[in-house]
């Protein structure tokens, strides 16, 4: 049994992944930070379904906590760095201490934290790894500078990893959503939102794990970015 983990596992990607990689039978390692009535909500639903399922809380920020979950975790087969935090400010506006906070928790953290579960696969040559950037990081978005170069800035690291562990049997790649119908769309404009999309409707949890699940179990797929966005950047 191949074992999969999904930082943050009780948001709305994070946790369609984890329902989708229960079903295809993998066992299910899902961190999650605040949000523990979710967590343990979604622990209890792969459970009924007959998966292996465990639930690990930390802030993956810090080095310590990172390290804790990768211990916890065991055998990583598939690691999925879902884990993130919307940020809206005029550029004009940042101190480097926000910055700095946006580019750790959207793309710093899931260095470190791909770092350290290297190791596990580069022992068996095989593996994979899922970077989620957004569609930000491909146009860039007003008000969302810091965020827009992070998530911009994952795509660069899936590229680069992609070609430096190829020889190894493990691929990395990217899935950039569109707008995805979750808290992180709370306060803004829905109706301006639709307009951009051609599809005339939002990306859905469910979008974004089918795309992870496909990603993860590819063997001559690495270095790209797929994008469930609606046509919102073509």
């Amino acid at each position: 049994m191949k074992t999969i983990l999904i930082t943050g596992g009780s948001g709305a990607i994070g946790s369609m992944t984890a329902y989708l990689a229960v079903r295809k039978g993998y066992r299910v390692v899902f961190s999650y930070h605040q949000n523990q009535s979710a967590a343990e909500n979604l622990l209890e639903d792969l459970k009924a379904l007959g998966g292996e399922a465990y639930a690990i809380q930390g802030d993956l920020t810090k080095e310590a906590d990172r390290a804790a979950l990768v211990e916890a975790a065991g055998e990583i087969d598939v690691l999925v760095n879902n884990f993130g935090a919307a940020h809206y400010r005029e550029f004009a506006q940042e101190t480097a201490d926000s910055i700095g906070e946006v580019l750790q928790t959207n793309l710093l953290a899931h260095m470190a934290l791909t770092r350290l579960a290297l190791p596990k696969m580069l022992s068996k040559k095989a593996g994979a790894i899922i970077n989620i950037s957004s569609v930000w990081g491909q146009t860039g978005a007003s008000c969302e500078v810091s965020y827009s170069a992070a998530k911009a800035g994952l795509i660069g690291f899936t590229k680069a990893l992609a070609k430096e562990l190829a020889p190894s049997g493990i691929t990395v790649n990217c899935v950039a959503p569109g707008c995805v119908e979750s808290k992180m769309l709370e306060g803004l404009d829905r109706v301006s939102l639709l307009e951009m999309i051609p599809t005339g409707s939002l990306c859905s949890g469910l979008d974004v794990a089918q795309s992870i699940l496909f990603l993860a179990e590819q063997e001559q797929i690495t270095g790209q970015v797929l994008a469930p966005n609606g046509g919102m950047y073509i």
